[in-house]
């Protein structure tokens, strides 16, 4: 059982154990963050994983999802990047 909240119901079922390991590896590629930007991104880092691996054409509801979660995964990393203290000085 994932331990994050899928707040969006349809692709909460597709929001799997594996798929949200993978997530959190993607994630954690990206730098350290908080617990907090590090679970919202990894949130919306398997709503992506999941829209990717399910897309049927360019217009069906995944791509749709796929481009809102790809924008909002971008705002939060480049806030979270902002709000992170520079490791090296």
């Amino acid at each position: 059982m994932p331990r994050l909240y899928y707040p969006d119901a349809y692709l909460q079922k597709f929001c799997d154990d594996e798929r949200e390991a993978r997530a959190f590896s993607d994630v954690d590629g990206y730098g350290d963050f908080s617990v907090d930007y590090r679970d919202t991104l990894a949130r919306f880092r398997c709503y992506v994983l999941a829209c990717l691996e399910n897309q049927g054409d360019s217009e069906d509801l995944f791509a749709i999802k796929l481009e809102n979660y790809r924008r909002e995964f971008e705002r939060v990393l480049v806030q979270a990047k902002s709000e992170t203290p520079d490791l090296d000085g």
